[in-house]
């Protein structure tokens, strides 16, 4: 039986409730912690991870499972760098409705994610040495702790970025008989200066000694935006962009992700920067993708609003962002319709795997995972779609907010080969 006492009285305590029920708890947190203030957002937040921590804590002690231990091989055993300004300790809470429609605590746990962190996750399920730098909490902050906890292993290469003032954000997930309600996080303050140039510095350092084994080039992998107040003076993204470019040229390819993109500005400040060679791969949802047609200006505000993309329109838009801004790829995920890389001289497109899906958070970052686990790898980018659809739908297929293991892989390959999932590729005529 689960100790359900104390979750519950933060929840009714904090959200205002007179009891817990479905409904109730729902309302109140679209509604009620909605409007409360991010400072506020994330003491909640926290208060209901520490508790769910002391829970999964007395679970695992009893189950023999111990801290783990940064991985202590060098950054050159590595072919790909992730780099994470901001990551997240996933909290998820599974209810069951009683008869009365009170709620009981059916299980909770805890998971770390955040961009690349889901990624080098992803990565080492599959015993590939990843780098990470990544901004994370306040030493010995116990959300930090359990963060780090949850994604230390030894294929992931890290250097740690401690943060001065507060623990890594948290994200609640509460599951009602098996539907998920939106997210409960706040927004992050703003990075400092001294923060950001930490970041840059470290994310060079990792680079000259990911370099020092003689490789010709390497993959990188960054988000533009993310669960952290932007500042357009500081411009965490691009700033660490241009100075990858001026050191490296086109040495290091990115496959540049866009999480919660605050507006025009956070969006295009990873994408108006000048690119010698097309050596760089964006990867926005459809939503992300509508954002950075409009703040383009390739396309007029209002357009499409009302009526879904169609595929022909992904098309031509993704043909003309590419060649506007001399992007070696635009890879559009389609959701439930599979995805899309726009190239130059081509498109590979694969349509999506019928899965019973499960909960979709991660699945972008897996998507991402799979895609420049393929291409780090000497693979064809007709491969690199095809193995990032895998990944993605796997992670999709998954209860909470795990990542793709080995063996749901092998389950979704053996699903995409019944459907016959496999990429189409559309020529491009040259101008």
């Amino acid at each position: 039986m689960w100790s359900n006492m104390d979750i519950k009285s933060i929840l009714t305590k904090e959200l205002g409730l007179k009891e817990l029920t479905g409904p109730s708890l729902k309302e109140a947190a679209l509604s009620y912690y909605g409007r409360l203030p991010d400072v506020e957002k994330r003491r909640i937040s926290r208060e209901i991870a520490l508790e769910v921590i002391r829970i999964c804590r007395t679970k695992d002690e009893k189950n023999g499972q111990g801290k783990k231990e940064p991985s202590k091989e060098p950054f050159s055993a590595a072919k790909v760098l992730a780099v994470n300004h901001a990551g997240l300790l996933d909290v998820t809470i599974e209810w069951k409705t009683l008869p009365g429609g009170r709620l009981e605590l059916a299980g909770c746990r805890t998971d770390s994610g955040g961009d690349q962190i889901n990624l080098s996750k992803v990565l080492s399920h599959f015993n590939e040495k990843t780098a990470l730098v990544a901004l994370t909490g306040m030493a010995g902050g116990e959300i930090t702790k359990e963060w780090e906890r949850k994604f230390l292993h030894n294929s992931i290469l890290p250097s740690l970025i401690r943060s001065k003032n507060e623990d890594v954000p948290v994200a609640v997930y509460n599951i009602i008989d098996n539907v998920t309600l939106p997210a409960m996080f706040g927004w992050a303050d703003e990075l400092s200066s001294e923060t950001v140039e930490r970041m840059a510095q470290e994310t060079l350092r990792a680079l000259e000694l990911m370099f020092g084994q003689g490789k010709d080039s390497l993959w990188m992998v960054l988000s533009a935006g993310g669960p952290i107040r932007y500042n357009k003076n500081l411009a965490y993204y691009a700033s660490l962009v241009k100075l990858i470019k001026k050191k490296y040229s086109d040495r290091v390819k990115l496959l540049i992700d866009f999480k919660f993109v605050s507006g025009p500005e956070e969006a295009m400040s990873v994408l108006d920067i000048p690119r010698e060679t097309p050596q760089d791969i964006i990867k926005p949802n459809l939503e992300e993708f509508m954002q950075i047609l409009r703040a383009s200006g390739l396309m007029k505000s209002g357009i499409m609003d009302r009526t879904p993309i169609t595929e022909d329109a992904v098309k031509a838009y993704a043909i003309k962002l590419r060649a506007k801004y001399n992007l070696l790829g635009v890879l559009v995920s389609l959701d439930k319709a599979g995805l899309m890389l726009v190239m130059r001289d081509r498109i590979i497109k694969e349509k999506g795997i019928r899965i019973k899906l499960a909960c979709p958070t991660g699945s972008g970052d897996s998507l991402k995972a799979g895609f420049v686990y393929a291409l780090s790898n000497g693979r064809s980018f007709e491969e690199a779609v095809h193995t990032g659809n895998l990944f993605g739908a796997s992670t999709a297929s998954m209860e909470g907010t795990g990542t793709v293991t080995p063996e749901k892989l092998s389950e979704t390959t053996a699903l995409a080969r019944t459907q016959r999932v496999e990429p189409e590729i559309e020529y491009i005529k040259p101008e």
